[in-house]
C-alpha cells in the first residue's frame, strides 16, 4: 500500500506523522558542489589489450598501450604491489586514465622484487613469485573454486609503489 500526502482543509495530513504545516516563503534548495571536484573526476578505461607469461621465477604481465613510450609522460605510471592485490595506473593526459587492478592475485608475489617497464607499445609489469612452484594459469584466482577455505596473508604497512614513465616530457606546472 502506497502512504501519500493527504491535502485537508486544515493543512498537509501524514498517516503516521499527522499534520504537516506548509511553510511560507522561497523553498530551499540543496547548495551545489564545488565544480572543481566535479572537473578533478577523470573517467578511466582498461588497456588497450593484456597478456600474461609464466616464466618460472616471474610472472609478466604486458599491458597495450600504442605508442605508450612517447605517450607518456616520466612517472606517469604507478603500479602499487602488495603479497596479493596489484594495481597498475598509466595517465597518458590529466584527462585520460588507464587502469588495471586485482584485488587477489593467483599466487602470492614478492612485493619488494617486482619490476615495471615502459616499452614502445606497452607496459610490462614483472611480479616475483612467492612460491616458485606455482603455475600462474591466469592472473586472478577463481574465487568461486576456493571458498572460504582459503585466506590471504596479512597485509602490514604500505604497498610498494613503483613510479615509472615514458619518453615525453612532463607538464609543466
Amino acid at each position: 500500500m502506497e502512504e501519500e500526502l493527504v491535502k485537508k482543509e486544515d493543512g498537509l495530513w501524514h498517516p503516521k506523522g499527522g499534520l504537516i504545516e506548509e511553510v511560507e516563503g522561497p523553498a530551499l534548495l540543496p547548495k551545489k558542489l564545488e565544480t572543481s571536484k566535479a572537473a578533478e573526476y577523470v573517467l578511466t578505461e582498461p588497456f588497450e589489450s593484456f597478456a600474461l607469461s609464466d616464466e618460472q621465477t616471474v610472472v609478466k604481465l604486458y599491458f597495450g598501450l600504442k605508442g605508450a613510450k612517447g605517450m607518456l609522460p616520466a612517472e606517469s605510471v604507478t603500479v602499487s604491489f602488495r603479497v596479493q592485490a596489484l594495481e597498475v595506473v598509466a595517465k597518458p593526459s590529466p584527462s585520460k586514465v588507464y587502469r588495471f587492478h586485482e584485488s587477489i592475485l593467483f599466487e602470492y608475489i614478492v612485493p619488494d622484487k617486482c619490476k615495471v617497464k615502459v616499452k614502445t607499445d606497452h607496459i610490462v609489469v614483472t611480479l616475483v613469485k612467492a612460491n616458485q612452484h606455482a603455475y600462474w594459469e591466469n592472473v586472478s584466482v577463481n574465487r568461486k573454486a576456493i571458498g572460504p577455505v582459503r585466506k590471504s596473508p596479512p597485509d602490514f604497512g604500505r604497498p610498494t609503489v613503483v613510479v615509472t614513465g615514458g619518453t615525453k616530457p612532463a607538464p609543466a606546472q
